[in-house]
């Protein structure tokens, strides 16, 4: 989605939560995972413990997805990589990007 909507507006960017402390080849784990999926945008490989940012935003367990609004509005929260709509993300981001 980020190739096809950056000129329109649309900013992605990904949070990795791996833990560094736990294995030291991680950062270099995630970075060629990242290449690999072509992810030109803005990676965060995040070091803080896990449920720190499992309370902060409000997740059972990765993967999921959140969704904003032009105006930083929370428009999307999903915790459920089993009930990812892909069609039903990319038609809301239509829409969203839409919007002036």
């Amino acid at each position: 989605m980020h190739k096809k909507y950056a000129k329109d507006g649309l900013v992605a960017i990904s949070v990795s939560l791996d833990p560094l402390a736990d294995d030291p080849q991680v950062k270099d784990k995630v970075l060629k995972f990242l290449r690999s999926q072509d992810a030109a945008f803005t990676n965060l490989l995040l070091d803080e413990p896990f449920g720190f940012w499992q309370d902060k935003l409000r997740f059972n367990s990765p993967p999921c997805y959140y969704v904003f609004s032009r105006l930083g509005r929370w428009t999307v929260f999903h915790p459920d990589e089993e009930k990812f709509d892909q069609q039903a993300v990319v038609k809301l981001v239509e829409e969203l990007l839409r919007e002036k």
